[in-house]
């Protein structure tokens, strides 16, 4: 049995914390408004504690994103299947565009601070799995046109993507959640083979 020791839960508390607060001073007022003192003095350690883990702000914003896609990912992932992709596809949806209305690094700030590579890369890496499944099983069932695989993943993850953002900027959140939907809702129904 491979047991931790005090000194590494300690140090995995430490980073732990500095994640934790880190992405809620980074969620209330930003990425460049959040100094490397504000962050060390509210999770209540030393900049040398801050350097042992992370080697710059930049990174450990990076962590915190990876955090919150990774709870994304998990809430999505909760969604119950049944033997009807399209209703797991769509109920999928609907808790993805939850996340959005919820306090968080918003994805255009992720996006900017990390660089559209790194933030892709880090946001596919919690994301795309799911999706990739549901349309290797619309595939299966030969219920899909004939895109490509990577074509319709890109295709759905972008409109996702951009729906989050449109959302996450409305001042009308539960009008604009209910258009996304049935938007996101007429583009997958074009896909669809024709009966």
């Amino acid at each position: 049995m491979n047991m931790k020791s005090t000194r590494e839960e300690s140090a995995e508390m430490t980073r732990d914390t500095l994640v934790e607060e880190a992405g809620a001073l980074f969620s209330s007022q930003g990425y460049s408004q959040t100094s490397l003192g504000e962050i060390v003095s509210k999770a209540n350690v030393t900049k040398g504690a801050f350097y042992h883990h992370f080697q710059s702000k930049e990174q450990l914003f990076a962590a915190c994103y990876t955090k919150q896609a990774q709870g994304v990912a998990e809430k999505v992932s909760r969604v119950a299947t049944t033997n009807d992709v399209w209703v797991d596809l769509n109920a999928q949806c609907h808790v993805f565009l939850d996340c959005a209305t919820q306090q968080g690094v918003s994805i255009q700030e992720a996006i900017t601070v990390l660089g559209w590579e790194s933030w892709r890369k880090l946001d596919e890496a919690c994301t795309m799995g799911l999706l990739m499944q549901n349309i290797e099983r619309l595939k299966a069932e030969n219920q899909l046109k004939p895109f490509s695989t990577n074509v319709l993943v890109d295709a759905i993850y972008g409109l996702m993507v951009n729906a989050m953002m449109t959302l996450a900027n409305s001042s009308q959140k539960a009008q604009t959640q209910d258009e996304l939907l049935q938007l996101i809702q007429c583009f997958l129904q074009g896909l669809i083979v024709d009966p």
